[in-house]
C-alpha cells in the first residue's frame, strides 16, 4: 500500500495507527526496520513513522526518536556532532549514522515550523529511498521503498547533497578505528 505524506497534510493518516504512550512500541522494537520519522502535529507534537509494515504514530517528538535511537546503538549525539564537523565540516542538520547496524539517515526538511521550537525535519534511512523526484524548484518528493510517498520542502540538489553527506558520514564513521563513545 503506497500513501503520500505532503506538507499541510491532514493528520493523522487514513489507515495509520495512533499510539498513545502506554502502548506505543519501543525504540528495540523498531530500531531494524526504521525507514523513516517525520515530525507532524496531531494532538501536539507527534512523529509519523514509516516501517516496512506501514504508518502509525508515536506520541513523542521526533527529537526523541532520535535520541532514543542513539542510545539504542549506544551512540553519544555529542561525539556523533563532532565527529561531523571533523570529517564533514557539518554541524548542523548531522545525519544519524549507525555504523554498528550499517544504516545512516539524512535530515530533510519535511514541513515548516509553527513556532521556534518546532520540529521540520525527519530523518529518512538512506536505502530505503528507492527514487527524488522534483514536483517544484523549491520542492522533491522522495519514494521510501513500497511503503510512502513523501514530500519534502528542499530542492533536489539539496536533497541529493545531504543524502551525498550522510553516505560520506557514515563510511568515515565506519573507518574510524574508534567507535563512538557510548552515552
Amino acid at each position: 500500500m503506497k500513501m503520500m505524506v505532503v506538507d499541510g497534510t491532514v493528520h493523522p493518516i487514513a489507515g495509520a495507527d495512533v499510539f498513545v504512550r502506554e502502548d506505543a512500541p519501543g525504540i528495540a522494537q523498531l530500531a531494524d526496520d526504521l525507514l523513516a520519522f517525520i515530525p507532524v502535529y496531531c494532538n501536539g507534537n507527534n512523529t509519523l513513522v514509516v516501517t516496512s509494515r506501514g504508518l502509525f504514530y508515536l506520541p513523542w517528538r521526533c527529537q526523541w526518536v532520535k535520541r532514543s535511537m542513539l542510545q539504542h546503538f549506544s551512540i553519544s549525539q555529542r561525539d556523533l556532532r563532532r565527529a561531523c564537523e571533523e570529517d564533514l565540516r557539518v554541524s548542523l542538520y548531522v545525519p544519524l549514522a549507525i555504523p554498528s547496524a550499517d544504516v545512516v539517515y539524512a535530515p530533510l526538511k519535511v514541513r515548516e515550523p509553527f513556532s521556534r521550537n518546532d520540529g521540520a525535519h525527519g530523518y529518512f534511512r538512506m536505502d530505503a529511498i528507492v527514487a527524488a523526484d522534483v514536483i517544484s524548484p523549491a520542492a522533491t518528493r522522495l519514494k521510501i521503498a513500497d511503503v510512502a510517498t513523501i514530500d519534502v520542502l528542499m530542492p533536489r540538489p539539496k536533497v541529493l547533497s545531504r543524502l551525498r553527506e550522510a553516505r560520506a558520514s557514515l563510511i568515515l564513521q565506519g573507518a574510524r578505528s574508534v567507535p563512538y563513545p557510548s552515552v
